[in-house]
């Protein structure tokens, strides 16, 4: 099954009492790589999130967002700061004092100096940890599920669509083979059309003639075009009948295959054939952008 690299997967839920949610998103890269968001009550849950989804997400960049809610497990203290309320008191006093002020100190002048503070506490103690990783890796694995569903989805259009493209290379294979069939004979039938018009020069025929034979042969694209259709079946077979990932075989594959048609390119001098050669790159270069997403 080919698995595109891009898809997304979430999953909520109520963990040892907080509202959990967690979110992956992975995008095309030609490496692994791993982005990690969360509260820093769960920092220390990183290595086995991490850990859980590599182990069925083998490419790409993978981003993991995990935000958790209060629950009521969450409790708070309010702080008095005595101290600071009287020495505001005090500074209240003495501005009212030297600038001639009548208004009447009030608890609200005194209370926006914050003098009351409150302090937010979660009550998730060590015991309860072994429950609250348990929890959340079961609501990653959701997520992790919804995620593998998607890329299969687009793993699934990226292979129809790279066996539509292959199916017309193939076709414009078959041409330049027929093709290639002609390109010795036509060249051997130019050079000797030359040599009858130097007959009567000091050229040496013979030599004329050795000539048109060897330019012939630097012109044979056969071995070419016979490796470029192993390269195609290769490509189809990893497409057909993969379980494993196989973006980087398909890339090197895709290479080799370049290298074949440029080769075919600079070889040619038949029209026909060189408008072949465009057809099949123009293809290759849309194979090639749609590899990228493949893992």
């Amino acid at each position: 099954m080919i698995m595109s690299m891009t898809g997304f997967g979430s999953a909520t839920g109520d963990v040892c009492g907080y509202h959990c949610r967690i979110e992956i998103k992975t995008l095309n890269n030609r490496f692994k790589e791993f982005v990690f968001r969360s509260p820093h009550i769960l920092c220390q849950l990183e290595e086995s999130l991490k850990k859980q989804i590599n182990s069925q997400v083998h490419r790409g960049r993978i981003e993991l967002w995990i935000t958790v809610e209060e629950g009521p497990q969450t409790s708070s203290t309010l702080n008095l700061n005595l101290e600071l309320a009287k020495a505001v008191h005090a500074h209240l006093v003495t501005v009212k004092d030297e600038l001639g002020i009548d208004e009447p100190i009030t608890l609200e002048h005194i209370l926006k100096h914050n003098v009351i503070t409150v302090d937010k506490t979660s009550e998730l103690v060590e015991a309860d940890n072994e429950a609250f990783l348990e929890g959340v890796l079961d609501l990653n694995e959701k997520a992790i599920g919804q995620l593998l569903k998607m890329r299969e989805t687009e793993g699934r259009r990226l292979t129809k669509d790279l066996l539509d493209r292959l199916a017309n290379i193939s076709v414009w294979l078959d041409e330049l083979a027929k093709l290639a069939e002609t390109v010795p004979l036509a060249a051997t039938k130019r050079y000797q059309a030359r040599m009858e018009e130097l007959a009567e020069t000091i050229l040496d025929p013979n030599r004329l003639y050795q000539e048109a034979v060897i330019m012939a042969e630097k012109m044979d694209i056969t071995e070419e075009i016979t490796r470029f259709g192993s390269h195609i079946l290769g490509l189809k077979s990893l497409l057909d009948n993969s379980d494993e990932p196989v973006g980087r075989r398909l890339e090197f594959l895709l290479q080799e295959i370049g290298r074949e048609i440029n080769t075919i390119g600079s070889k040619s001098q038949s029209k026909n054939i060189i408008d072949l050669v465009v057809n099949v790159k123009s293809e290759l270069e849309k194979i090639r952008e749609q590899c990228m997403n493949i893992e």
